[in-house]
């Protein structure tokens, strides 16, 4: 029940964005499109907290051949609160030919960790997936607090702890 709900609120959070969000998987999903934005929030509310967060990052020649193995993300810390999410509540997939649709979908068997500080996480994954370069890997995260002052954020996103992007979060 509680990836039902988390997947409607994906879909929420990205159709007031205006696109459609990553759905929550299984064998029976059909793709869906994902923002082109690197990090989309369902509330860019200043001080809104809770709130679920999707973050995009194409793998490069630095992860193409390997098995997605982990995901995760770095706020800036005297800014953002990350509290923890249990894994049933991590939404997975990847877009493999760049076309806004998510072809694989991986649920909560797939992730055998989640960690968490206060400002960061990190989801560590058992997929049997080989990433290409161009194959964008897309997580929803839905426990992140927003800072009090309104402004631009940068939010750097890591893929397999071996790549790394920078995307920018605007608060309201």
């Amino acid at each position: 029940m509680r990836r039902i709900l988390l997947a409607v609120g994906l879909v929420a959070m990205v159709a007031l964005a205006g696109c459609s969000a990553l759905d929550g998987g299984g064998a029976d999903s059909q793709p869906t499109t994902i923002s082109d934005e690197r990090v989309a929030l369902d509330d860019d509310s200043a001080g809104a907290t809770g709130v679920n967060q999707t973050l995009r990052i194409a793998a490069d020649e630095t992860t193409n051949g390997t098995e997605l193995t982990a995901i995760g993300a770095t706020y800036p810390r005297e800014n953002f609160t990350v509290d923890s999410a249990q894994h049933e509540d991590i939404v997975l997939g990847v877009d493999t030919d760049d076309d806004g649709e998510v072809e694989e979908s991986f649920d909560e068997s797939h992730v055998s960790g989640v960690n968490n500080n206060a400002y960061s996480f990190d989801v560590t994954l058992d997929t049997d997936y080989t990433l290409e370069t161009g194959d964008v890997v897309v997580v929803g995260y839905p426990a992140v607090d927003n800072p009090e002052e309104p402004g631009e954020y940068d939010v750097e996103v890591r893929l397999n702890d071996r790549q790394n992007a920078t995307g920018t979060v605007t608060i309201e």
